[in-house]
C-alpha cells in the first residue's frame, strides 16, 4: 500500500526517555559519590580518634627526642619562657635593691615574679611545653634547671632575699629564714623540685595541645559528615519534588 501523508509511519520520539535515563544515571552517580564521601569522612574520623589516643599515651623516645632538641630550639617561640625567667630574675634584683617604687609598679613586678620564677607556679613550664614542637618534657626539664640556676644565683647574691617585704607574696621567701646561711646543699631540693615540676607541667601542656588538635580534627570531620548528609537529603528531596511535579502534570 503506498504511503501517504496520513498513513506514513512516524519515527518514535525517544528524546524524553533518553533524558529521563540520563537523569536517573546522574542521580545514581551523585548518590554514590555522596556515599563514598560519607564513608571516607567516617574512616578519617575513626583514624584521627585512634591516632590521637595512641599518640596521647605513647611512651617517649628519649634518644630520638634528645637528638631532635637542636631542631626544637631553632623555633623562636621556645626561647620565650627562658626570656620570661630572665625578666623575673632582673625584677627580683631590682626589688631587692629597692630600685622599684612600692606602689603599683612594685606590685605588678611582684605579681609577675610570683607567676614565673617559683618552680611551683607552673606558668612558664606550661608555656614551654605548649610551644615546643617535640620533646616537650625535655624542654620542661631544661627550663626547670634554668629556673633553679637563677634562683640559686639569687639566693647566693642576695642573702636578704628571704626577708624582703616586697617578695613575701612571690613564693621566694620560703627557702631560708632570716639570718640563715644559704648553701648549695640547702638548694639541692630546689633543683629536684624545679626539674620534676618542669617535666610534668611541660608534658601535660604537650598532651593538652594534642588533645585540642585531635578535638578540632574530629569536629572538622563531623562537620563534613553533616554537610554530606544534608547534601544527600537535599538531592533526594529535589528528586522527589521533581517526580511529584511530573506526576501532577500527567494527572488529568
Amino acid at each position: 500500500m503506498p504511503q501517504t501523508s496520513s498513513n506514513r509511519i512516524r519515527a518514535k520520539d525517544t528524546s524524553r526517555a533518553e533524558a529521563r535515563r540520563r537523569y536517573r544515571e546522574e542521580q545514581r552517580a551523585a548518590g554514590a559519590e555522596a556515599d563514598d564521601a560519607v564513608a571516607v569522612a567516617a574512616a578519617a574520623s575513626t583514624t584521627a580518634a585512634t591516632t590521637g589516643s595512641r599518640s596521647s599515651f605513647a611512651m617517649p623516645d628519649v634518644v630520638a627526642d634528645i637528638k631532635a632538641l637542636p631542631q626544637v630550639f631553632r623555633k623562636p617561640l621556645v626561647w620565650v619562657p627562658f626570656g620570661m625567667l630572665l625578666l623575673a630574675f632582673v625584677l627580683v634584683l631590682l626589688i631587692v635593691d629597692e630600685a622599684l617604687p612600692e606602689g603599683a609598679v612594685g606590685d605588678i613586678a611582684g605579681l609577675y615574679v610570683s607567676l614565673t620564677l617559683p618552680p611551683t607556679s607552673l606558668f612558664v613550664f606550661f608555656i614551654g611545653g605548649f610551644v615546643a614542637t617535640r620533646a616537650s618534657y625535655l624542654v620542661g626539664a631544661i627550663l626547670g634547671a634554668f629556673d633553679a640556676l637563677l634562683l640559686t644565683i639569687l639566693y647566693l647574691m642576695a642573702p636578704s632575699l628571704s626577708s624582703n617585704t616586697q617578695l613575701q607574696n612571690t613564693g621566694l621567701t620560703g627557702t631560708g629564714e632570716q639570718g640563715a646561711t644559704v648553701t648549695l646543699e640547702s638548694l639541692l631540693p630546689l633543683w629536684g623540685i624545679a626539674i620534676l615540676v618542669g617535666i610534668l607541667a611541660a608534658a601535660f601542656a604537650a598532651w593538652y595541645k594534642r588533645f585540642l588538635r585531635s578535638s578540632q580534627e574530629r569536629a572538622k570531620v563531623n562537620r563534613a559528615l553533616r554537610e554530606q548528609e544534608q547534601a544527600k537529603k537535599a538531592k533526594e528531596q529535589a528528586k522527589a519534588d521533581k517526580q511529584a511535579t511530573k506526576d501532577a502534570r500527567r494527572t488529568p
